[in-house]
């Protein structure tokens, strides 16, 4: 169980260096979270976007890192398809959205010609610090798959499970969330719930326990738990949460910025390299944060 970024900040300086490709970095908060990557000494970094834009963001911001690969273009496609390119070249491990349209970096990242699709869709992660709870937790899909039928949330929490694995999670715990810890036709999240659950215990999901329909307060803690009699492998300790919808996750995420004043960090998963996939509004910790994770999940 992980508890928190800076725990695995620790663990990437006893790594080997991975590389980050960014596509269009010329923003502030990119360019100090990079400055802050270099300076912590985990990653190198290589860029592709307009020359003298990132120049003149230097200058102006005062960061010095040194960039290992530089694409000049002022062209959004071609940046993302060149970051995407250096990394199916072996020459980076990281792929990181910048200041582009996601639907764009993500049509390079599936481009077949690059080899880096795996036979999964993609989803996203946002990884919450949680204080109350004292660990971090995953929470899927928040900003990539809108309305998910069954199979796709299967594929969804199938993702999420095999990406904290390779954080280090030998059997995370998964909650399928909704508004009550019981199954009633009148809420159909609770039927598909259940129906997650059955796709686990019948092997289609694997490498996790499975449990569901949970209400948030049931994912996360221990004392509802006791005192509504919940049985089984999740007493409040859940590391993914799996939601019903992007509604609920975009909001649950962004609550933990704006209400909690809480990191977190947002990747996507899926193909054979992570991504980082932070919010435009994300400021430099969070996104300093989302290479960190993707970094050790490398």
């Amino acid at each position: 169980m992980l508890k928190n970024f800076a725990e695995i900040v620790e663990q990437l300086k006893g790594a080997p260096k991975k590389t980050i490709s960014v596509a269009v970095p010329e923003t502030k908060e990119i360019m100090l979270a990079l400055q802050r990557v270099y300076e912590t000494g985990f990653a190198e970094i290589a860029l592709a976007g307009e020359k003298s834009k990132i120049e003149q963001l230097r200058t102006d911001l005062k960061v010095d890192f040194p960039i290992k690969a530089l694409v000049d273009t002022t062209d959004e496609h071609l940046a993302a398809m060149e970051s995407v390119k250096y990394i199916a070249e072996g020459k980076a491990q990281v792929l990181m959205k910048g200041n582009l349209k996601t639907s764009t970096i993500l049509s390079a990242l599936l481009n077949k010609e690059f080899g880096l699709r795996n036979n999964k869709p993609i989803s996203h992660i946002f990884v919450l610090e949680s204080k109350p709870c004292g660990r971090l937790l995953f929470v899927t899909d928040s900003a990539v798959n809108i309305a998910p039928d069954l199979q796709r949330k299967a594929d969804i929490l199938q993702n999420a499970i095999d990406f904290t694995r390779r954080l280090g999670y030998q059997q995370p715990k998964a909650a399928i969330l909704a508004a009550v810890e019981y199954v009633t036709e009148k809420m159909p999240v609770t039927v598909e719930a259940a129906q997650l659950v059955e796709l686990a215990a019948q092997g289609k999901i694997t490498g996790a326990h499975v449990v569901g329909p949970f209400a948030l307060d049931d994912a996360l803690s221990k004392w509802v738990c006791k005192e509504k009699q919940i049985e089984g492998p999740i007493q409040g300790d859940a590391d993914i949460l799996l939601v019903p919808n992007i509604e609920c996750g975009n909001m649950l995420s962004k609550s933990q910025t704006f209400l909690a004043e809480g990191p977190l960090g947002g990747i996507a998963v899926g193909a054979k390299v992570p991504m980082v996939l932070n919010s435009r509004a994300d400021n430099v910790d969070n996104r300093f944060y989302a290479i960190a994770v993707a970094c050790l999940a490398a």
